[in-house]
Parts: C-alpha cells; structure tokens; sequence
C-alpha cells in the first residue's frame, strides 16, 4: 500500500497477472487503469458494473431527486471515460470517481435557481453567551432524541432534515455516514483537510440532532 501526497492510502499500478485476455472482472482497480486508458470496452463495462451503483446512490444522496441523480450519474460517467487518461493514480480510483461525482451534483444543485429547502445550519447548531456559556433554549438531552434517530420509520423525516443541510454539509455527512467513506476518502475526494472533513461532519450531525430535539420537545412539529 503507498500513500500519496494527500495522505489517502492507494494500492500501485499493478501489471495485469495474466494478460489482456484475463477477466475484467478478477482485476484490481488499479490493475483497470492501463486498461481504461487503452479504451478497452470490456474494463469500461466493468468499471461500469463495480461504480454505477455507488455512483447513483451518491448523486440521489446530495441531490434528493432521482431525475437529477441520473444526470449526475450520466455526467461522471462521462466525465470518467473522457478524462481516464490523466488519471495520474495519485489516488484511488475510486476516490477520483467520488471527486468528480461529487463535483457534479454540486454543480447541478447550484444550477437549480434556488434550493429553497436548505436552511442555515447555524440557525439549529448551540448557541453561546459572551463567557462561553451554552444558551439552550429546549435541554441538552432527552432519550426519546436517541430513539428518534435509530427508529426506521422515521427515515422519511430524516431524510428530508438531510435534504436542507446546507450543500457543503450534505457533501460531507452524505459520502461519510451514509456511503461509508473514510474521512481521508472524504477529504480527498473534495479536496478538503481531514480537520475541515471532521469539523463540518460534526456540525451536520448537531443538526441533526437538535431537529429532532424540536420535533420531540415540540410534539411532533417541526
């Protein structure tokens, strides 16, 4: 394992073990590259097998809407195959993928005229007194929060608490707590420190949580 300049751990280049009539399939993502860069249609087809799925449920997760996902997922696609060859493997591929997913659906979320769901993160995050006191307007905690948060029929209500999160924000909680990616991954795909990745995720789930601290202590409204 080597890591690159931006600390994201990246498995080398290897040379394909048999040769070109080995299957797509029994290949490394780095082993694909050369493959790729060659424009051979059965790595593209795998490529397509291992990414499209990933790709999608990225795109739906930022975007919110399945019209505009499978833009996004047409768009890195396209993006992929056509700028393969200065791929430089300075990370992953899969990293790379995620970058230009994630730059994508950004893209297409500022090009709506108005995202008139997302509302400003600080209006839900604690407030603070002059001496550093917290302000709390409804208690720190209540154990009806926690269950909220872990109950399945409520994932409609969350999913829309996680459609307004601020884009930035979405980015972030988005490829980290619902597509599993590492904060190194993360921070590499949108090309932010590891602290900025920490920071912005911990704000996203304060969010989070103090919603669902106004829906309990308000009775279901929100």
């Amino acid at each position: 394992m080597e890591t690159d300049a931006m600390g994201t751990g990246r498995t080398a280049e290897l040379p394909l073990p048999v040769g070109r009539s080995v299957p797509r399939s029994a290949l490394s993502d780095a082993q694909l590259v050369p493959l790729l860069k060659a424009a051979d249609e059965a790595a593209y087809e795998e490529l397509l097998r291992r990414y499209e799925t990933k790709i999608f449920s990225l795109a739906r997760g930022l975007t919110r809407n399945d019209t505009d996902a499978q833009d996004v997922l047409q768009e890195a696609c396209l993006s992929v195959f056509k700028h393969i060859k200065s791929f430089k493997g300075q990370s992953s591929l899969s990293t790379w993928i995620y970058r230009i997913t994630a730059n994508a659906a950004l893209m297409r979320l500022r090009g709506r005229k108005k995202d008139e769901r997302s509302v400003p993160i600080d209006d839900y995050l604690p407030q603070f007194d002059d001496t550093g006191h917290r302000v709390a307007a409804l208690p720190d905690w209540h154990p009806a929060v926690d269950e909220m948060l872990l109950n399945k029929e409520l994932g409609g209500l969350l999913r829309r608490w996680i459609s307004e999160l601020e884009p930035d924000y979405r980015l972030v909680f988005v490829m980290r707590d619902q597509e599993g990616l590492s904060n190194e991954e993360v921070a590499a795909a949108l090309n932010l420190s590891v602290p900025a990745v920490k920071s912005r995720l911990h704000r996203a789930r304060l969010y989070l949580r103090e919603r669902a601290k106004r829906y309990v202590y308000g009775g279901g409204g929100d």
